[in-house]
């Protein structure tokens, strides 16, 4: 080990350079470059005067044993860009005339303990990671390394229980199974990174002390590993959509601050425990709202809380549990699937403003309690209530409402507006509503995100012939959507089903570019009624998750229409439908999977081609087949490539006409009759290319072909 001080000012810090180091203070030049065992000095003869000079750091990384700048009589700038600074000892660095500008990461690497680490103000301008395994570092001062990342990889880390220094960084880490240790005493540690919390809990020894861990990321994501923390606190004011995973320990949590409207959104992947208070403040009006849910759908993550401060705040699927239960608070809105909490009872709310304006408002809102009423910020319409636009001047004919945030939503009820007409528009948010959704025949729909339905028990849907623009998605589990008149969406979105059922009701269901399933338990319930999928597309109708997806007829014959005019593909993925699959577009309509259909049909009838191809090598299973062509038109039966598809009917007669059939095997115990004008394209077995025999009669009675 060696000591090397820095002279004749300005000059790089290479691997070769030896001008600018000397054995002693002021002495001559030319001593080896420092080693990671060499002490390094920037002191009072380090200039050339008193005036300002530049230390580049070249070549990665820079290495020393203790670094120690002090009594510095120029101004020291400290740079090198992305360089990198190894220091194996301690580092010390004055609260004047020095500067640093490099940007790269400063690793502390000592495997001895009694290390210090005193910036005096002065931010590292990247990552800092303490890494030695066996060494330990304690703060001399307040440390910051701006936005990147403050790490702890080996070794004992600890802010100084006399010093209680503080930790500015973009993020807090320790996402390894090193053996580590964190003491962070009384101190605050302040974060700014969306990750602004990582820890794993495999060979951490964690003490948070009484610290307190603020993170200000709009999106800040607190992985805690299940560890015992003491205050932790999300303070951005424009909070959107942080989060919490491990099944952590708090003193206090709190999640508060936000000055925009909207709706922010915490969830929990783990139950909580927060020995002190749970305090969730969305700002300082009801439409500033924060909603706290479990990070998996209908699975309830529970928080042990032993007081509670809630305000503004929606839950789904949270159990409050511990002394705080039953908790309650101001304006809470009841989301579905939460225990241990009192909601307000469900109320009624009018819509008040006189003119275009928005759903959430500040100031006194856009709500009544009652119709033409005096507008009340405390009312506005949590998840539980209903949220009516009155008949006319609220708002007055020709105005837009416009849905400014992604809230939660009960029943929202416009069937009053008739000869008044409004535009409700729903920009790129995306919805969820826990109710139903009623149209009025003066009502005009615009928004592209998703109006997700997620009650949970039986929700309705009124159209009154109204279109939506917007992504449709079925996703309440246990529970079911029904619609209450035809409903069509615009081609500019799709329809997607998550989990529950959507039940047509014998109405028509008009689909965008696609309807789609999605993993989770999920019905489709025809009850005479139609799915039309009308966009050639190569997935116009894509059961992409066929797990837990079943479809039920109910009363009457259900179809799925495919009616797009150029190719379309029904993606069908092995499932049963119980319904009829139709051909009901000049576009050829590909069926892929092995899947089985109540029947099969073809409403195309204009002059031309038409065609139905199955995918080679798959079987397709139907109760009864009654698609045929004209003698305008043929209607091809095929597989998409050179290869044969199977089509199989357990019993009676198939009897068709006007088909061209090829690479087609006919079976299942049914007689497959191709009729006396179809053509065999070959490669077919099964068919016979006759019309079927006559039914035979006997005692009065006739036997009957279906």
């Amino acid at each position: 080990m060696a000591d090397r001080y820095w002279i004749l000012g300005t000059g790089t810090w290479s691997s070769t350079n030896t001008v600018n180091w000397s054995a002693s203070s002021g002495g001559a030049g030319g001593a080896s470059v420092p080693t990671a065992s060499d002490n390094v000095f920037f002191d009072a003869n380090s200039n050339v005067g008193a005036g300002a000079f530049t230390c580049t750091m070249a070549n990665t990384p820079r290495v020393c044993n203790d670094f120690t700048a002090s009594g510095l009589d120029g101004a020291m700038s400290l740079t090198g860009g992305s360089v990198a600074l190894t220091v194996s000892g301690s580092l010390t660095w004055p609260a004047t005339n020095f500067s640093r500008s490099y940007s790269g990461t400063t690793t502390f690497n000592a495997t001895t303990t009694g290390k210090t680490v005193t910036t005096n103000g002065v931010a590292f301008g990247g990552a800092v990671d303490f890494n030695g395994v066996g060494g330990g570092w304690t703060l001399g001062s307040a440390i910051s390394c701006g936005t990147s990342v403050f790490g702890v990889t080996n070794g004992t880390f600890d802010t100084s229980s006399s010093g209680n220094y503080a930790i500015t960084a973009g993020a807090f880490a320790g996402n390894v199974t090193s053996v580590r240790t964190v003491n962070l005493n009384a101190s605050t540690i302040t974060l700014s990174s969306t990750s602004f919390v990582t820890y794993q809990s495999t060979n951490l020894t964690f003490n948070a002390g009484t610290s307190t861990i603020n993170g200000s990321n709009a999106s800040a994501t607190f992985t805690g590993g299940g560890l015992t923390y003491y205050n932790v606190a999300f303070t951005s004011t424009a909070l959107a959509s942080p989060s919490i995973t491990g099944g952590n320990t708090f003193n206090n949590l709190s999640i508060t601050g936000r000055t925009t409207v909207g709706l922010a959104q915490l969830s929990f992947s783990d139950n909580q425990t927060i020995n002190g208070t749970f305090t969730v403040s969305a700002g300082t009006a009801s439409a500033f709202r924060i909603f706290i849910f479990s990070g998996t759908l209908n699975t309830a993550r529970t928080l042990t809380c032993a007081a509670v401060s809630l305000t503004d705040t929606d839950f789904r699927d949270i159990t409050i549990a511990g002394v705080a239960s039953p908790a309650s608070g101001t304006r809470l809105g009841d989301c579905k699937g939460n225990s241990g909490i009192t909601f307000p009872a469900a109320k009624t709310v009018y819509y008040d403003q006189t003119g275009s304006a928005n759903w959430g408002a500040t100031g006194s809102g856009s709500w009544s309690a009652t119709s033409g009423g005096a507008l009340d910020a405390t009312q506005f319409p949590l998840a539980q209530d209903t949220a009516v636009f009155p008949a006319a001047t609220y708002p007055a004919s020709g105005s837009t409402t416009t849905i400014n945030a992604a809230y939660n939503i009960g029943t929202i009820d416009m069937s009053l507006r008739t000869s008044n007409t409004m535009t409700l528009a729903t920009s790129t948010n995306n919805l969820i509503v826990y109710s139903n959704w009623i149209n009025g025949t003066g009502i005009t729909l615009s928004g592209t995100g998703a109006l997700s339905f997620a009650g949970r028990t039986t929700q309705q849907i009124t159209s009154v012939s109204k279109t939506f623009t917007q992504l449709i998605n079925i996703n309440t589990h246990n529970g079911s959507v029904t619609l209450q008149d035809a409903l069509t969406q615009s081609s500019t979105n799709f329809t997607q089903i998550v989990n529950g059922t959507l039940d047509l009701n014998g109405f028509t269901y008009t689909v965008g570019t696609r309807f789609t399933t999605v993993t989770g338990t999920k019905n489709l319930t025809f009850n005479g009624g139609t799915l039309v999928c009308p966009d050639p597309n190569t997935t116009s109708f894509n059961n992409n998750a066929p797990t837990g997806f079943t479809t039920t007829a109910g009363t009457g014959t259900g179809t799925i229409s495919m009616t797009a005019a150029t190719a379309k593909t029904f993606v069908g993925g092995g499932s049963t439908f119980n319904c009829t699959i139709n051909q009901g577009g000049a576009g050829a309509l590909t069926i892929t999977g092995s899947n089985t259909f109540s029947n099969i049909t073809n409403t195309y009838k204009v002059t031309g081609a038409t065609s139905i191809l199955f995918t080679a090598g798959t079987t397709s299973t139907f109760t009864d087949w009654n698609a045929s062509g004209e003698s305008t038109r043929l209607l091809t039966i095929g597989s998409v490539t050179a290869a044969s598809h199977t089509l199989s009917k357990a019993s009676g007669t198939v009897s068709s006409d006007f088909l061209s059939i090829s690479r087609s095997t006919a079976t299942g115990g049914a007689g497959w009759y191709a009729g006396a004008n179809s053509t065999d394209g070959g490669n077919n077995s099964g068919w016979i290319f006759t019309a079927p025999p006559a039914p035979s009669a006997g005692n009065g009675n006739f036997l009957v072909f279906f």
